[in-house]
């Protein structure tokens, strides 16, 4: 190899690169560059999922918590139409309606027992003096209703379509009273009326209460709160009003309270409203239907976004935990690897270097590992090729040496190869290749050629004996053609002399009949002559007359018969014409091919005789 085809060194400044020189330069510095774009990457992605399932899971949470004081809304209604059926039911009872005060006592006491715990008294009351009649506490018979247990007592009562009155809520009897009135129709026309007092505290404890902590809460157009009273002390239950909900509209514009009694559902913080359950509760509201109420559903902060802190924090460890683990990586793995890349560059240096005796033991069984055993694998290789290669060159001398003698004999060769050819070329196939077993693939040529040349030889001198005996078969065939073109010509002449002969017979045969059959017709009248016997001449005459229309029809026959075989001639005739015009053509085309392949020279024993096609002329018979 040339000092010119020798290739240049090598260099890592010659690779191209897209990054910053410090980090092309530093595998380090790349590798740490990377383990902090995933650290970004993870915290990014932790940041943004945090977002997302923050969003998703609040969003969950006002849907779930507005769906539990919609539960509390329809439980109040079902209680509100229940307690009104069973006040109305109560009073349509006989012994109510009829009985006297003993068997209503006894009857409201056995009823009173099967009623649920928020119903707290079953009273029939005379409305006129307000004074109980018959009670399922029979403490209070006898005795006048109380104003703040009976607010309705100096109203003018207004019942509804069903004939039952519900009262505006009170504080009284250390809870949140509902009286439902009803009047009792009495066939002595008493102005009776029975009276249902309900604890709507001991309904709000029945509320949906999905989970730990959370409460519900009723509150009343006035703002108080009607069921679920906490944090009231007896003496203050005792008071005389209901708790009021203090709710902080400031900074908020309309109360939430005023919102649910338009028809309004939502979510609210508690800090929005009470500023004293600021980052202990939300808070959930539902307007209770066909009532002036509006149920907030209270839910403690831990509660309500549980979910949602756990998934922050679980998210802050797991960013904490992949920065750390990186930072690890970064510090024990980054280091070692550099180092040893570091090492194994020096040690491939020293091999260019030219240095095979470089210490490359595998000490790892890693891929660093294999990658030393790989530069050693490389050295020992290296060895073997510059082994090799000396071999080989002394190898090639000798080869080339061979190369030069076989040069010489395959030019000496394809000369005299050449020389063969070209006298083929020139007609003469009678030369042949010599074989000298010299060479086995010049000697395959030769053979080849040679029995290839045979064959074109033979079946060069089968072809000038084709064309000699085609052109003279061309001429016996047109020899042929006109004798037979000729007979037909007189054959045809000779049906027709018959056709004509055929059609006179024909015409005196008619004439003949015709008179023939006007003697019998003259027979006829003398045959009822008695002196005159004709009858076997008569029968005679007729057997002649049948006799000469059966030769007439065979005489039509005939004619009909030679006009066939004169049409059938002629066009006999019309197809020798054309082979004889298609054997003169066939006669032309085989002249010129006889006369190039004349040109060939062949062996006597290599020609072909051609035995097919018509060898004799025809005699012309010119006999009618």
């Amino acid at each position: 190899m040339s000092a010119e085809d020798t290739p240049d060194d090598v260099s890592v400044d010659d690779a191209s690169s897209i990054l910053p020189g410090f980090l092309a330069r530093s595998f380090l510095a790349k590798f740490v560059v990377a383990l902090l774009l995933v650290t970004v990457v993870i915290l990014g992605v932790s940041a943004n999922t945090y977002a997302q399932t923050s969003d998703q899971l609040t969003t969950d949470t006002e849907t779930e918590y507005i769906g539990v004081a919609n539960s509390s809304s329809t439980q109040l209604v079902e209680w509100r139409q229940s307690r009104r059926d069973t006040t109305r039911r109560l009073s349509q009872f006989e012994v109510v309606r009829n009985g006297n005060q003993s068997e209503r006592q006894r009857f409201l006491e056995d009823e009173y027992d099967r009623l649920p715990d928020d119903v707290i008294k079953i009273q029939i009351v005379n409305r006129s003096t307000t004074t109980v009649t018959a009670s399922s506490d029979t403490t209070r018979i006898g005795e006048p209703q109380l104003s703040r247990e009976a607010p309705w007592r100096n109203e003018n009562l207004t019942y509804g379509e069903d004939g039952v009155y519900i009262a505006e809520a009170t504080n009284a009897l250390q809870t949140s009273l509902v009286s439902f009135v009803t009047p009792i129709e009495t066939e002595s026309g008493e102005n009776q009326i029975l009276v249902m007092q309900t604890d709507l505290n001991a309904l709000a404890n029945s509320l949906p209460q999905p989970s730990q902590g959370v409460y519900s809460q009723v509150i009343d157009s006035q703002g108080r709160i009607v069921a679920g009273t906490r944090g009231q002390t007896a003496l203050g239950a005792n008071a005389g009003s209901l708790q009021e909900y203090d709710e902080n509209t400031s900074g908020i514009g309309q109360s939430f309270v005023q919102r649910g009694l338009e028809g309004e559902k939502g979510f609210v913080q508690a800090s929005d409203v009470k500023p004293s359950l600021a980052g202990e509760y939300v808070i959930a509201y539902h307007p209770v239907a066909d009532e002036e109420w509006v149920v907030a559903t209270h839910v403690p902060v831990s509660t309500a976004y549980a979910l949602q802190n756990t998934i922050q924090n679980n998210l802050l460890v797991l960013s904490g935990a992949a920065f750390f683990g990186i930072a690890f990586i970064g510090l024990v793995f980054g280091r070692g690897t550099v180092s040893t890349l570091n090492r194994l560059t020096e040690k491939a240096e020293r091999l260019e270097a030219g240095n095979l005796d470089v210490d490359l033991d595998v000490t790892r069984r890693d891929e660093f590992g294999q990658l030393t055993a790989s530069f050693a694998n490389m050295r020992n290789a290296l060895r073997d090729r510059i082994q090799e290669a000396e071999s080989a060159r002394k190898e090639a001398e000798v080869s080339r040496q061979e190369a030069l003698a076989m040069t010489d004999y395959l030019q000496e060769k394809a000369e005299d190869y050449s020389e063969v050819m070209q006298q083929c070329a020139n007609g003469d196939l009678t030369q042949r290749m010599e074989i000298d077993n010299e060479n086995d693939a010049m000697d395959r040529i030769a053979t080849e050629f040679n029995d290839m040349l045979g064959e074109l030889e033979k079946t060069t001198g089968q072809l000038k004996t084709f064309s000699e005996e085609v052109a003279e078969s061309s001429d016996i065939v047109l020899t042929n053609t006109e004798n037979v073109r000729q007979s037909a010509e007189r054959v045809t002449a000779s049906v027709e002399n018959i056709n004509t002969d055929a059609t006179d017979q024909e015409a005196r045969l008619e004439e003949l009949a015709g008179d023939l059959n006007v003697v019998i017709d003259r027979l006829h009248s003398l045959k009822g002559n008695p002196h005159v016997d004709i009858n076997e001449e008569l029968d005679q005459f007729q057997n002649v007359a049948n006799v000469l229309e059966q030769a007439t029809g065979q005489s039509q026959s005939i004619r009909s018969e030679a006009e066939s075989a004169a049409e059938t001639s002629k066009q006999q005739a019309d197809e020798l014409d054309e082979v004889s015009e298609r054997a003169d053509r066939l006669k032309r085309y085989a002249k010129p091919l006889g006369g190039i392949l004349d040109r060939f020279e062949t062996a006597a024993e290599h020609e072909f005789v051609f035995s097919g096609g018509p060898s004799q002329p025809v005699q012309n018979d010119n006999d009618d």
